[in-house]
């Protein structure tokens, strides 16, 4: 009986074939990890898929003046076997890029992106880039490339003029450089403080490295400034017919002993926690918080006080607010807090309370 069987499996398996065992189909369960054996090639998909080609991918436009956009058009051909599908057109901040006449191409057919950079307020030079998604599976995300330097007709280095945190009774001088295009003559012709807060003296300026001309403005806030904040224009007269008037403008606070934060209160709808007024003093000896107080009496001050491990006095405002404004409230009122301090014997914090 044992050699009856032996025989038999001996001839159910065709000649040369007894020392490889047949081929499995492997089975997988669903939800199992896919190994690369048990999956097909990507390689047969990439070569019969859609190909992105753009033959000029990166433009510059070298010098640009500021004000008009600027319009660049990437021209781009589908290399691949079957049709090219774009998603999206994403760009970088102060560009915009739109497929022009079709999101679809197919195999040999070619399409257009419009690349637009909007100069207005962007001068210097800039890079954008330009990425568009399709379902090229090369390079499902293809990347083009805009490059410009954008020239003002003036510049103005800085825009704006700060002076922040001026101690009171002292003095601080800022500059500002007014230039024109490279190789072109500018005149400063004048510069005035339109408040009078500030005073202002112009100085033709020359930068030969550059070849730009202007002048530079130096812009001082006085000793004789009070405490709180301040601000100001400085009115330019130029020799340029596109830029015979210009403005910078100024802002600053003068700041006395006294510091306090912040500025002013908020209090949203039905708001039950307290907000904080923290104050700051330096030199701290010798300073008090004589009363503070509520002129439409929306919230309800208090005043804290703590003593510090030197034996100065430190404090702060606890505030609550009403939790129902009355019928004719606009919501708004005002901290008045009076101190012993020769300077600013009375702060006034504003505040608002929002309306149900």
């Amino acid at each position: 009986m044992k050699r009856l069987q032996w025989w038999t499996v001996f001839f159910l398996f065709p000649a040369g074939l007894h020392a490889q065992p047949a081929a499995v189909s492997p089975i997988v369960t669903p939800g199992a990890l896919l190994t690369p054996s048990a999956v097909a090639s990507p390689v047969v998909s990439a070569a019969n898929g859609p190909k992105l080609y753009c033959a000029h991918p990166k433009f510059d436009f070298h010098n640009v003046d500021e004000g008009p956009d600027i319009v660049h058009e990437f021209h781009f051909r589908n290399l691949g076997k079957s049709t090219l599908v774009i998603s999206e057109v994403h760009t970088s901040c102060g560009c915009t890029a739109a497929v022009e006449d079709k999101k679809q191409v197919p195999p040999g057919g070619v399409g257009t992106i419009k690349a637009t950079y909007h100069t207005q307020g962007r001068p210097g030079h800039a890079t954008k880039i330009i990425t568009v998604t399709s379902n090229d599976p090369v390079n499902p995300s293809f990347q083009m490339q805009l490059d410009m330097t954008v020239i003002r007709e003036i510049d103005v280095q800085p825009e704006r003029s700060y002076f922040y945190g001026l101690k009171h009774n002292t003095s601080q001088t800022n500059t500002v450089n007014i230039l024109g295009k490279p190789h072109k003559l500018l005149h400063v012709l004048s510069a005035q403080a339109a408040g009078g807060q500030v005073t202002v003296q112009l100085t033709p300026l020359v930068d030969k490295t550059a070849h730009r001309y202007g002048a530079t403005l130096s812009i001082t806030a006085p000793a004789s400034l009070p405490i709180g904040e301040f601000s100001d224009t400085i009115n330019v007269k130029t020799d340029d017919p596109k830029k015979a008037d210009l403005q910078v403008p100024i802002q600053g606070e003068v700041i006395g002993r006294v510091q306090y934060s912040p500025k002013t209160l908020y209090f949203a709808s039905h708001q039950s926690q307290p907000s904080y007024v923290q104050f700051t003093v330096n030199p701290p000896q010798g300073f008090a918080i004589r009363s503070v107080s509520s002129v439409k009496h929306l919230v309800r001050p208090d005043v804290k006080k703590m003593t510090s491990p030197d034996g100065t006095d430190g404090y702060s405002i606890e505030v609550y607010a009403l939790q129902s404004l009355p019928a004719n409230s606009d919501g708004q009122d005002q901290l008045v807090v009076e101190t012993n301090d020769a300077e600013q014997p009375k702060i006034v914090i504003s505040v608002t309370l929002a309306k149900q």
